[in-house]
């Protein structure tokens, strides 16, 4: 196949970045496996570490759902409804 300077470039662009995202996923997966493994070390498999581990999920799910969108996503639409049919004053 015959392509242009510029298209190989951005083929060669494209490659490089897919690289380096498949490289950084594949780090954190090893990461999060030697993190498994020290936590089981450390803590055991028992009441210690599920109570460990449910603590440890518990900011993450308020991170998702506060800081990723899920809430501003079903929250901004009924606000908008809200402030479109009863004014600004019920919505401050």
């Amino acid at each position: 196949m015959f392509y242009s300077a510029a298209v190989k470039g951005n083929i060669l662009a494209l490659l490089k970045s897919s690289l380096i995202v498949s490289f950084m996923t594949l780090i954190s997966r090893v990461l999060g496996l030697v993190r498994d493994v020290v936590i089981a070390t450390f803590v055991g498999a028992g009441v210690n570490a599920d109570v460990y581990l449910f603590a440890n999920r518990i900011p993450n799910f308020l991170r998702r759902l506060f800081a990723e969108g899920a809430f501003a996503q079903a929250f901004v639409p009924v606000l908008s409804e809200v402030k479109e049919k009863h004014g600004d004053d019920a919505v401050s």
